[in-house]
């Protein structure tokens, strides 16, 4: 029976439901319109935060005094370049701060100021003539006898009219990087000494860079940047804040205040990061180790370099994956054979392996077209003396032989016409058993040439060696993570390839007991590192065969010459001659470069990472200087928000989406009620606000609060920190 009763509950529920629907109608229509306001606006980054860095050792805020990574960058807080080394344009080439720089041949090169409002701190202009003081007199000339700069001795620098033309020795296209150097005020320092650069300029620095140095006084061990007017970054303050070691960070409440800091050690509420050095870890044979002969060494470089990448290599080293120096011949098959084929004795010597390596039988004449030429002989040990004649493709005036006995030879009564002398090998004088290499110098108008290096390798007689052999290969190494990694390594390789018994793992601990075993030349194979930086560097290697540079003590004239035409030309052919060249005779294997490891707060570390996932050792504090926006705003467009046709079309584009969207799931038969949560729910549930703030707002600082937030923590020091180095930037 109906009665009145039920009849109101029941008008109450709809009352009750339709009420329900008009506020969420009314809230999805909020929504919509929230979300329609942020589409016509554009994100902003805000100027805002302090990033504090912890740092364990001396910088310098003061160019030239220290080169290392960290120092250079905050160098460039205060002091302009012509070119700025951090950042290139679409072209590739490194973006012009203060001047534009041309060159044709990476060697000359001419610039001029282009940015001619450029001032110093106390108003002052800068000049042509500052950028023309700092490169010569500071540079070239060294006026304050800082050691590093003596590398640069050898250019010219000349200032003609409104511009600076500058030549360098030989054509390299690293040498653009000089333009990175700081440029400094010639009317504040021409008479300034050393000591007064590093004191008085220090506590007043007359600078020409967006930042400036914060006033601290109680804190000496910190610095503090304001870079609120630096327009490539969003930061307000860089603050560097340092602790006389990583004990008395843990000790300091100040850990607190840091955002990231350098360290293998990790901190709870910090999340390690790698950083990618440009130092390259290498392994290298010993080209004058009796043992190690060229086809041993193929298959040994071969073997390695396809087994090493296992396990956590990652860890260690980034594998080495370019096309420069990074060719085999081999893989490591029947590297036992090899091995066991090899003479116990110092004279032994297989013909096989000289022959393999394009070695030839010596002949009665040797002819030598140009200089720097590279021959490699075998003979037998001849049982009297005999005459070598070497015919030149040159006319020089004066012909000298030095033999491996220390022994000169310059011939008697020869003419330049003739281009050609005749040479004595004489047994057990300057020739002996085993390994003998000439050298050919010729002079042509007073300047001395190599026209050719020979290698004459002399046996007695066929050994044929037994497959019992107890012969040792001797590894050498320092005894830090990196190379007792890359031992246990070859250990595992050597012991799949049964040959872990021919070697023996010599660990040092000291860098003096290093450098000495390295003199001594006693080992046969050396784990080692080396900062090759840019290419050129790769004459340092291969330029000389002193051990302590160039471990494996592997020299090739014809080598010698293709890196320099590379470095000229970057031709790709002459490329492929220097692989060819390095895989014949294989005197090393490039693993790969270093990591440095950085430790980041946890709750920015995801976010400070984001948009790459490399960071270099020379570059990785300008890209989060430069990247990192900590506060993002959303600016409305209120003119075009309160347009119908606007309004309109952006309806129409979220439900055509969401159309598209609903298609793509029947297509894949999901589940029916997915758009529940793929579509609509998403429109209808925002996540931000018009102002997005971090969760790090809470150590956000205006520049008038900076100084109350920090005041116990991040003072300037009371003195400059004393440095060393001009500035080198990886390419």
């Amino acid at each position: 029976m109906y009665t009145p009763y039920e009849s109101s509950t029941v008008k109450r529920f709809f009352k009750y439901l339709f009420g329900i629907a008009i506020i969420l109608r009314i809230l999805s229509g909020f929504v919509i319109w929230y979300l329609y306001l942020r589409s016509t606006g554009a994100q902003e980054s805000k100027k805002w935060w302090t990033f504090v860095e912890g740092i364990f050792g001396q910088i310098s805020y003061l160019p030239y005094l220290k080169n290392d990574p960290q120092s250079v960058f905050y160098q460039s807080f205060l002091f302009r370049s012509c070119l700025n080394p951090y950042e290139k344009d679409e072209g590739g080439n490194l973006k012009s701060d203060l001047c534009k720089v041309y060159t044709e041949n990476n060697k000359n090169y001419v610039l001029k100021i282009i940015d001619e409002e450029a001032t110093w701190s106390d108003g002052t202009q800068v000049t042509i003539d500052d950028i023309f003081f700092t490169y010569d007199e500071i540079i070239r000339q060294n006026k304050w006898g800082i050691n590093s700069l003596n590398a640069w001795n050898g250019i010219t620098v000349a200032l003609e009219n409104g511009k600076i033309k500058v030549e360098f020795p030989t054509e390299s296209k690293s040498n653009i990087l000089f333009f990175t150097n700081a440029i400094l005020p010639k009317y504040v320092l021409q008479q300034s000494s050393l000591e007064e650069y590093r004191t008085d300029f220090s506590l007043a620095p007359v600078i020409n860079g967006c930042a400036t140095i914060m006033p601290q006084n109680k804190d000496l061990n910190s610095l503090i940047f304001n870079v609120t007017n630096c327009s490539n970054t969003n930061f307000a303050y860089y603050q560097i804040k340092n602790y006389e070691s990583f004990d008395k960070f843990v000790e300091n409440k100040g850990k607190d205040i840091v955002d990231i800091y350098e360290s293998l050690y990790e901190l709870k509420g910090y999340t390690n990061k790698n950083i990618l050095t440009s130092n390259l870890v290498w392994i290298f044979f010993n080209t004058n180790s009796e043992k190690l002969k060229v086809r041993l060494r193929r298959t040994l470089g071969g073997l390695i370099h396809a087994q090493f990448y296992t396990g956590n290599y990652q860890d260690f080293i980034q594998k080495y994956e370019g096309e420069f120096l990074n060719e085999y011949y081999s893989n490591g098959e029947n590297i036992q054979e090899f091995i066991n084929r090899m003479s116990l004795t110092e004279t032994g010597i297989n013909t096989i392996d000289l022959q393999d390596s394009g070695a030839k039988e010596l002949p009665a004449t040797i002819s030598v077209n140009g200089v720097d030429r590279k021959f490699v002989f075998f003979i037998e040990k001849p049982k009297e003396a005999r005459n070598l004649e070497i015919k030149f493709s040159n006319e020089f005036t004066g012909i000298e032989i030095k033999a491996p006995d220390g022994s000169v030879f310059s011939p008697k009564g020869y003419k330049s016409e003739d281009k050609k002398v005749i040479y004595k090998l004489s047994p057990d004088g300057n020739l002996k058993i085993g390994s003998n290499q000439y050298t050919v110098n010729g002079t042509i108008k007073g300047k001395t040439y190599t026209i050719a290096s020979i290698d004459i390798y002399v046996f007695e007689q066929y050994t044929k060696v037994s497959e019992e052999n107890n012969w040792k290969i001797n590894v050498l190494y320092y005894g830090d993570s990196i190379s007792t990694f890359i031992v246990q390594q070859l250990k595992k390789i050597f012991q799949n390839a049964n040959i872990l018994n021919n070697f023996i793992f010599e660990e040092v601990y000291t860098p003096e007991e290093l450098e000495g075993k390295l003199l001594m030349g006693t080992y046969d194979m050396y784990i080692g590192s080396i900062n090759l930086g840019v290419k050129s560097d790769i004459l340092t290697i291969f330029g000389t065969d002193e051990s302590l540079i160039n471990p494996s003590k592997y020299r090739n004239p014809l080598l010698t010459s293709y890196i320099k035409t590379y470095q000229k030309e970057g031709n790709e052919k002459v490329k492929e001659q220097i692989n060819i060249l390095l895989a014949q005779d294989m005197p090393l294997v490039l693993l790969g470069n270093t990591y440095n490891s950085v430790k980041v707060k946890d709750k920015i570390a995801e976010k400070i990472f984001s948009w790459t996932n490399v960071l270099n050792e020379d570059t990785w504090r300008y890209e989060i200087y430069h990247n990192y926006s900590l506060i993002n705003n959303v600016r409305i467009d209120w003119k075009n928000a309160f347009k119908w046709e606007n309004f309109s079309n952006y309806l129409s584009g979220e439900m055509k989406d969401l159309r598209e969207l609903r298609n793509k799931r029947k297509e894949k038969n999901t589940d029916p009620f997915s758009w529940l949560v793929l579509g609509t729910w998403e429109i209808a549930t925002p996540s931000v606000t018009i102002e997005e703030t971090s969760e790090e707002t809470t150590r956000e600082t205006t520049e008038e609060e900076s100084n109350t937030e920090t005041e116990e923590d991040t003072e300037e020091p009371s003195q400059p920190v004393k440095t060393l180095d001009e500035l080198v930037t990886q390419n």
